[in-house]
């Protein structure tokens, strides 16, 4: 099918924006969290550029994009090309998102379950149910816990199940969401185990790194994580190191005593603001 301006068409041309559907795709459309793919839909003679994949009507997968070259008519036969390094990165930022969920269950508690997310490829947000703020120390279990097991070298597995099985051998499932007859079921060895149909990386390792950089509240009850994977989460660090290798410059001394010079800093302003107050109380000039 070709759709263009919300009509089917039997042909696009070079230029057109229009939304392409074909019999067969290895791209993902956007769902559960997951964005969509992007890339391209060629032959000898055309070629489409893919900005975004949805999933429509249940199962149908519609590539959005424009037509940069040539000519496409119904039945055309197409080759289809995901961009691969994009949907690597997401593949390990939803196999993160995981690691993240079992990590908040561990440190908070069983209460905490999934209640929305966003996996791109060099960010995860998520969602869950929990009454207050992460403590400072919690983070710090969190974080360090989701690093563990990228390290481990973990295997991630898929299976498919009837809803019942999955269910029944221990997975997560969302309380009230309707799920097919079959369902993907997603495992990482000795970790966690969810139904998810979403990309995943093979091991664990291929996350990298993470970082856990914020948390806010969404709504009652509902409070909201943001961490950053691989290339992502270090060049977040090393921004963090740029900015305290400059604050250290301006306090003339080395970073790991930025925190000791600015305390004293603070110290000698408070003394100096308080004999300036014992002035001025005295009547004297400044």
């Amino acid at each position: 099918s070709l759709v263009k301006k919300g009509n089917e068409v039997d042909s696009i041309n070079e230029g057109d924006e229009a939304e392409l559907v074909t019999n067969q795709t290895p791209f993902y459309g956007e769902s559960g969290g997951q964005i969509g793919d992007i890339g391209f839909i060629f032959n000898s003679n055309s070629n489409f550029q893919v900005v975004d994949t949805q999933k429509k009507l249940g199962d149908i997968f519609v590539h959005q994009g424009k037509l940069v070259k040539g000519k496409i008519k119904i039945k055309d036969t197409v080759i289809l090309s995901i961009e691969s390094e994009r949907r690597t990165n997401i593949r390990a930022c939803h196999s993160a998102t995981h690691l993240m969920h079992e990590a908040l269950r561990r440190t908070l508690g069983k209460h905490v379950i999934q209640k929305g997310s966003f996996v791109g490829p060099d960010r995860l947000r998520f969602d869950f149910s929990h009454t207050k703020p992460i403590q400072k120390e919690e983070v710090k279990k969190i974080e360090d816990y989701v690093n563990r097991m990228v390290k481990s070298n973990s295997e991630v597995r898929t299976r498919l199940m009837t809803p019942k099985e999955a269910v029944g051998s221990g997975a997560l499932a969302l309380f009230g969401e309707k799920y097919p007859d079959e369902v993907r079921v997603v495992s990482i060895a000795g970790v966690s185990r969810e139904l998810c149909g979403g990309t995943h990386a093979s091991q664990t390792s291929e996350i990298g790194l993470f970082r856990f950089v914020s948390q806010s509240g969404v709504s009652a009850g509902v409070r909201r994580v943001e961490g950053l994977t691989g290339r992502e989460a270090f060049t977040y660090l090393k921004g963090r190191e740029a900015a305290l290798e400059e604050v250290s410059a301006v306090l003339k001394t080395r970073p790991d005593g930025a925190k000791y010079r600015a305390e004293q800093l603070l110290s000698d302003t408070a003394e100096l603001e308080s004999l300036l107050d014992q002035v001025r109380s005295e009547g004297g000039s400044t």
